[in-house]
């Protein structure tokens, strides 16, 4: 794995597109790359460095996941700034399909930030509650086909980023408190809350897991300050460090199986890619079928 500087001038970074407004939830499909757009209501599909909106799903989209080849979850925020108030818009777990189709699956969260798949098809979903003070949330299950949400633990710190590692335990981002927390899952729900790594500089956003079972984690900057991409290794110990831009808020992070990286940039409006030393680890419900 290769080190580098804060602020490296090394890091060769593309600019896979712009003019996107505030950017998260980036994900990995079979033909591009999708994210959604908080302050626009927009999912957006990027090909061949071209973006052009999939669908508009109103309130503020702000995380996304795959569940099929031509299905996307999205974490719908209800219209929690940056994004604005949409008419008949709540919080809630939206679903959208290859063409444009957006549909309710359920609106029982609050205000999901952040929506990973889990090992067994469900949807996870982090749900913090937005006061200001990033010290309240929730975390919830939802089954992907009846919409059927199940709340697994109330929390007293700000839940953001969500994914599952390589032993299928839950890591969820702790933003307020600078660091990553780790859950065993089964079928009764999260197990305790173990603090897996202190971020040494910025807050966590969005993460992403590796092939080697490294987290590579978007962390939004200090005030006035440059955000960064650092990775950590299985035992949580800090091995990369990255500047790709001199943006504060790099908000979220997904892995290609060609070993790029991909990055929300909010402040830019742009996705960013670079190359990566590892491929993804696939994610769920794929991860089965890369197993087999």
């Amino acid at each position: 794995m290769r080190l580098s500087t804060p602020h490296s001038d090394s890091v060769a970074v593309h600019v896979v597109a712009s003019g996107l407004g505030f950017v998260e939830g980036p994900a990995v499909t079979a033909d591009g790359v999708v994210c959604v757009s908080i302050d626009r209501g927009y999912v957006y599909k990027i090909r061949n460095d071209e973006a052009t909106v999939l669908a508009v799903t109103g309130g503020g989209p702000n995380g996304l996941a795959v569940l099929s080849d031509d299905t996307l979850a999205v974490a719908q925020n209800g219209g929690r700034p940056p994004a604005r108030r949409w008419p008949e818009i709540c919080g809630g777990v939206q679903v959208v399909r290859a063409n444009g189709l957006v549909q309710w699956l359920t609106r029982d969260p609050v205000s999901p930030n952040d929506i990973c798949v889990g090992p067994d098809g469900a949807l996870y979903l982090s749900d913090p509650t937005r006061n200001g003070r990033r010290d309240d949330g929730r975390v919830w299950r939802c089954d992907s086909q009846t919409g059927e949400a199940e709340l697994l633990a109330s929390l007293t710190w700000y839940p953001n980023g969500i994914a599952f590692g390589t032993d299928d335990a839950l890591f969820v981002a702790s933003t307020g408190e600078r660091r990553i927390v780790r859950f065993a899952v089964d079928a009764r729900g999260l197990g305790r809350a173990e603090t897996f790594l202190e971020l040494p500089y910025g807050f966590p956003d969005g993460f992403a897991f590796d092939a080697e079972g490294n987290l590579v984690v978007a962390v939004v900057g200090e005030e006035g300050c440059h955000g960064r991409i650092m990775a950590f290794d299985r035992d949580g110990r800090l091995i990369d460090t990255s500047a790709p831009s001199r943006s504060r808020k790099l908000t979220n992070v997904a892995l290609s199986a060609d070993a790029r990286l991909f990055i929300t940039d909010a402040d830019a409006g742009a996705v960013l890619s670079m190359d990566w030393p590892y491929a993804a680890l696939p994610l769920h419900p794929f991860r089965a079928r890369v197993l087999l």
